[in-house]
């Protein structure tokens, strides 16, 4: 299981702890989706969505040009987004450990990633319709 399939709570825990962290993302591809708002963070300019596709609920860093005073919980958006991947490193992985004590989700999540050698991802809207 990626760590996009990890539950909107649990992933929002994940990327404040990763971003603190500062793993060394690097650019992978950029990608159109189909995208459901959940929630609109304007303070920390990240969106929680839900990828039409396959139903997974992640979250998105927003560029700073993406205008989030116009986008509306609920409504379904073309996406245009940017995906970045890094790596499980030592003291990011000690990170996630202590966390994954209180969350079993994120615990089940972090074996899976340790036995798949899975790389954790990041999402940032560049344009959305």
């Amino acid at each position: 299981m990626p760590l996009s399939a990890i539950k909107v709570k649990c992933k929002l825990a994940v990327m404040l702890l990763i971003d603190m962290s500062s793993p060394d993302w690097q650019y992978t591809e950029t990608i159109q989706k189909r995208i459901r708002i959940i929630k609109v963070n304007q303070r920390e300019r990240c969106l929680d969505a839900q990828n039409l596709d396959d139903g997974l609920a992640f979250t998105l860093d927003a560029a700073s040009d993406v205008d989030l005073g116009k986008i509306k919980r609920a409504k379904i958006y073309h996406a245009t987004i940017k995906v970045y991947t890094g790596e499980l490193t030592g003291d990011l992985e000690r990170h996630l450990a202590e966390l994954s004590l209180e969350d079993i989700r994120l615990r089940r999540s972090l074996e899976i990633m340790r036995q798949t050698g899975s790389k954790l991802k990041k999402f940032e809207v560049i344009q959305i319709k």
